[in-house]
Formats: C-alpha cells, structure tokens, sequence
C-alpha cells in the first residue's frame, strides 16, 4: 500500500508542533514554570513543589498515563499491561507493580482509556499526556505526589490533587486568557515568541506554495485560537503567512470539530469571534466549526464531488484519531520521537544511486538528526521510561512492531509518520510512500525510515 501528496485535492495543516516547529527546552520549562506557580498562587500549594525541570528531564516522556487516585505513572503496552511504572518520581519495580496491579500486570482502566482516547477532561480517574503543551505537568504532578507523602510520612489512599491541576491548564491555557494576559504562559511567551518557536525553512514556504496548484485547496486548522495562532503563524511564515492557505481555521476544538456541527464564527479586527455563518469563503478567517461545512468548501472550490483529503496533524487523539475515524481522511503524523530516537539507512538507502529522483538530502543517515538539538532531545529521550514506540521485554515474538499504547495508535489512524514537516516538504509531490496498514504495531508508514529501535541490529 502506498500514499502519495498527488493524490489528494485538499490539504490541510494543523499549526502547534506540526508547521510550527517549537524549541522544546524554553517551551517545556514556560509551561513548567507557568502551571507551578498558579497552584502555588491560586490554589495554595507549597511553594516545594516546583523545581527546576532541567533537573528531571529524563522523567519527562510522551504518552504516559497518571493514575490520578494512585499517585502513579503508567506506560503501557498496546493490550493494556503496564510495561513501567512509577509512584511521584519513584521508579517501580516489577515487584511492585504486580503488587499493585495483579499478577498480570493489567491496567483496570485500558478498556476504558483505549475506548476514550479522544477523552482527558478533568473527571477521568485517569489523564494521559501526549503534547509538549501539558507534557510538562508529569514533574509537577510527579513532585505533588512525592510532596504529599513526605508530608504525611507515607501514601496517601486516594490522591485528589488532579482537578487543581487541570484548572491551572485552564487558567495558563484558555484562549481567552491570551488577549487578558492571564496566567503566566501567555504573556512571557507574547514578549518573545521566536524564543519559543521557530522559523520555517524556505523550503517548507516553497512546497506550501507548491501544493495550492492544479487547483488544489491548502487550509488551515488549529486548535489555537485566531490571536495565539496568528501571533505564531507571523513568527514562523512572515507577516504574509495568509499567502500560503486558501482558508484559515481557528478554534477548531479538536476532536469536536470532527464529531459536533458547530457553528462557524467570522473573525474581528481585534482578531475576536463574532457572527456565526453557515458558509464559509475563500481567504477568510473563522473559529470554531465542523467537518461537513468545510468538506462542502472543499468541494465548491475543487470541483470534485467527493474530495480526497489529507491533514498534518501531531496529536494522535485530537488530529490523527477522529481526522480518520470519523472523517474518513488520511492523516499524516508529524512525529518528533522518530527523530530523536534515531534511525538507520536501509540497505536499499545505502545503494541508491546518484541520479535518485529523491533529495538526497533527505535520505536516512545513520545516527543524523537533521532538526533536533542534542539539549531539546534530551527532552525527547528517557532511560528511565523508554522508547516511545517499543518495549523489548514485551516482545515476544522479536518481530520488532511496535507494542506499545501509543504505538498502536499511530499505525491504526495515519498513512505515513514523518519526524518533522521538512522530512516530507523535501520529497516530490508525486513521491509515493509505503504507508502503515492497520495490523497491530505495523511499521511500513516511518518516512525516511523505521525508529532505531524497531530495526533489527545493524553491522554498518
């Protein structure tokens, strides 16, 4: 099976993490800081719990799961068996895990979490952690749990700090709090956004371009509301970022933009949602809004009855899942614990030949990370937790497919995964892409290649 751009007649790009690539140490340590001192501020927390989260990065690992009443962290296996988990920081061991779980090691709530994964509101009895925006908030709830039983000098039986937490999300994080100045997030970034995010190459502006012809529509689609977004979208695409879209997506609420009729909302001068329309047009900026009225535009500027789509999203359970669980569109991931991780070339890269129709600056090169810094990987990259996409004492069978929660998801909901937006926007349009299929911890789709540590051992 095989995904290629050409194919499609609309593309669509989530912004934060995805076209926007973000410098994850001053980020993770903004929103570190931000969360902390609105417990410490609004809701009376010691002042002990907050660190320097430099000092914990190793803790720090995409796609964890706190059990909120425990007071533990869990990563787990694609069939729900908790594969590592910790008490605050405290690593626990195998022992122990079974202690607290059963025999089996079998999470109670998988069911429930596997089912839910477009869930993580605030009354869950548990709260997962998949983007760079909350990831940070491991340490700290982390720290809260170790505080509390130093405290009183043992666990507690029922841990009931999570709802403080999750209203500090919002208050640090609510789009209304961007033009108040609320919180600690928004304004320490609004001084010096490009110390957060980074410029997109030219290479990345060109193919954007480059993907508006032959009649195709290019869109925008984020999350972030209209006054955050634009603010990002002029650091990292210029003051005329609107050139390279046909349309401009705010407020999405992703996964409800794929599951709810919202309404579109025009957006204001001041960069504020206003009226609500039933129609949406060319070159226009709106909030909010679903699926079926965008599918409807879609259709009236290509021409085609039933457009193909394809969206760049990074998060597997607001873009990835309902993108193609309920809209039926191709997603491709942009994935940065590909890159971090490392990969080899395979044999075929190792041969191509010069006149290959593809850049060879993007062909797999052993232990090459092209975009990622040594300090930001650290962010990345966990002894403590381990690989993102596989747990070795989990497999078996030493087929080397993925085996973990997460990595079921990304061969279940995506075409391809690509570490960064400049893996893809490097390659021809027509380039044509093995893509996952959705057995169990499918491979095919990692694009340049597989994540090191689903490849067999290597004599290179």
């Amino acid at each position: 099976m095989t995904f290629c751009l050409r194919d499609y007649d609309a593309y669509g790009f989530d912004l934060d993490n995805t076209l926007a690539k973000y410098k994850l140490k001053d980020l993770m340590r903004l929103a570190y800081e931000a969360l902390c001192d609105c417990l410490v501020t609004d809701h009376g927390y010691d002042p002990k719990i907050k660190d320097d989260i430099d000092r914990h990065k190793d803790f720090v690992c995409k796609g964890l799961f706190l059990d909120n009443e425990k007071g533990n962290f869990l990563k787990l296996s694609h069939d729900g068996k908790i594969l590592r988990a910790s008490h605050g920081t405290t690593m626990l061991s195998e022992g122990e895990i079974k202690a607290e779980y059963g025999l089996d090691s079998h999470w109670e709530h998988f069911t429930e979490a596997k089912a839910n994964v477009k869930v993580n509101g605030r009354d869950m009895k548990f709260r997962f952690f998949e983007n760079y925006f909350d990831i940070p908030s491991l340490v700290l709830c982390a720290h809260i749990v170790d505080y509390l039983d130093e405290k009183n000098g043992k666990s507690s039986e029922r841990y009931t700090f999570w709802e403080d937490v999750y209203r500090s999300f919002g208050t640090n994080y609510i789009p209304t709090q961007f033009a108040k100045d609320g919180g600690k997030f928004f304004p320490n970034f609004k001084k010096n956004p490009s110390q957060y995010v980074q410029e997109c190459s030219a290479g990345v502006k060109q193919w954007l371009k480059d993907l508006k012809q032959d009649n195709k529509v290019v869109f925008l689609m984020t999350s972030s509301a209209a006054d955050f977004a634009s603010l990002v979208l002029n650091t990292i695409l210029g003051s005329d970022w609107k050139q390279y879209f046909d349309i401009y997506l705010t407020n999405a609420r992703k996964p409800n933009f794929f599951i709810n009729n919202n309404s579109f909302y025009t957006i204001g001068e001041d960069l504020s949602e206003k009226d609500a329309v039933t129609e949406i047009h060319l070159h226009t900026m709106y909030g909010q809004g679903n699926q079926h009225v965008l599918e409807e535009f879609i259709k009236k500027q290509t021409g085609v009855e039933k457009p193909k789509i394809v969206y760049f999203g990074d998060s597997l359970c607001s873009d990835s899942f309902p993108a193609s669980h309920y809209a039926g569109w191709d997603v491709v991931l942009v994935l940065e614990e590909m890159e971090a991780e490392g990969y080899h070339p395979t044999v075929k890269d190792l041969t191509t030949e010069e006149n290959s129709d593809e850049p060879r600056r993007k062909l797999p090169r052993k232990n090459v990370n092209l975009y990622i810094d040594p300090e930001e990987e650290e962010y990345i990259l966990s002894k403590a937790w381990g690989s993102f996409f596989y747990h070795e004492e989990e497999d078996v069978k030493h087929d080397k497919h993925m085996n973990t929660f997460w990595g079921r998801i990304v061969s279940q909901y995506n075409a391809i995964a690509v570490p960064l937006i400049e893996y893809i926007a490097g390659m021809p349009i027509d380039h044509k892409y093995s893509r996952f299929t959705t057995d169990v911890g499918n491979t095919d789709g990692f694009s340049p290649a597989k994540p090191k540590p689903l490849l067999p051992k290597l004599s290179l």
